[in-house]
């Protein structure tokens, strides 16, 4: 969360969510409970924004934990980050590739393949690959090494 003297004339409602530490529908469910005030919007372009006075209004709302309306509102704790799984682990999911290149005649371990997915995609497997593709890539990466 920002402090008040961060802020700017005019922010977006997902800028004033963001400063907030919400989602931006969280903060819109939270808005129409009465808890936040509704934004202002422009009359040429009819976009919502919130003025300087009702940034300061929705950080003192968060802070004091009582709403627009009066009513007293929890804010709970932001989530912490799911713990990162260590990097040297052997990934259990990469067996059906051992088999696979295997039947494909490469002379592979798990451990390799690990690695070699490892240096392919270093920020991991993306989840919209095809799994022919990867088995090409490794197949691949593979035959070169050998």
């Amino acid at each position: 969360m920002l402090s008040d003297n961060n802020l700017k004339a005019v922010c977006s409602v997902t800028q004033m969510a963001k400063k907030l530490g919400l989602s931006r529908a969280r903060f819109y469910q939270l808005q129409k409970m009465g808890v936040f005030p509704r934004p202002v919007y422009c009359p040429r372009t009819r976009c919502p924004f919130y003025p300087l006075d009702l940034q300061q209004r929705c950080l003192a709302i968060r802070r004091t934990g009582i709403g627009y309306n009066g009513w007293p509102i929890v804010f709970y704790s932001m989530r912490k980050d799911k713990p990162v799984k260590p990097q040297n682990q052997l990934n259990p999911a990469y067996k059906q590739l051992v088999d696979t290149l295997r039947q494909m005649g490469l002379n592979v371990t798990l451990n390799t393949v690990n690695n070699s997915v490892k240096v392919l995609y270093p920020k991991g497997l993306p989840s919209h690959t095809d799994e022919g593709t990867v088995i090409r890539d490794l197949f691949r990466y593979l035959r070169q090494e050998a």
